[in-house]
């Protein structure tokens, strides 16, 4: 297991409603916990690995060529609100492949609506507007790898 899979488990039970998770990979097995600080999370080999609290370094700013073309100004570009992944993963647009989009250009969201899925680990997680707008730009590509915090759409 390396420290980047470590972080993403640590991420998914940040957001999930559990309290628990333990993996086993290639014969390393490894169980995080919420408990508090004083559980910490230990490989079977006995290395500390970053518990629940662990706050990684800031992430480096994404290069343009991270973003899709036409979208690579509107990243930090303009006076609205923008809407953020709430965790790593995979990022769907629409709810099934070939549906339409949640949320497209132009369209109005209101708050608590559902504009993208996020996925990691077969498990689906909702993206929901935090504020209400006019969808400017939508940032990402369908089944575009996302961290926590990566700014998905812009709302106007």
């Amino acid at each position: 297991m390396d420290l980047a899979y470590v972080r993403r488990l640590i991420d998914l039970l940040a957001h999930a409603p559990v309290t628990e998770l333990e993996v086993e990979e290639g014969g390393c097995r490894i169980r995080i916990t919420r408990a508090g600080a004083q559980a910490a999370a230990t490989p079977a080999g006995g290395i500390p690995v970053p518990g629940p609290d662990f706050v990684p370094a800031p992430d480096v700013p994404r290069a343009a060529a991270d973003v899709p073309a036409d979208t690579a100004d509107d990243v930090s570009g303009g006076d609205g609100a923008v809407i953020t992944a709430p965790s790593y993963g995979v990022l769907h647009l629409s709810p099934s492949p070939g549906a339409a989009p949640y949320v497209t250009v132009g369209q109005d969201v209101r708050v608590g609506q559902e504009v993208a899925l996020v996925e990691a680990m077969k498990v689906f997680g909702a993206v929901r507007a935090t504020v209400a707008g006019r969808v400017a730009a939508v940032l990402v590509d369908d089944g575009a790898e996302v961290e926590a915090g990566t700014p998905l759409f812009r709302l106007a």
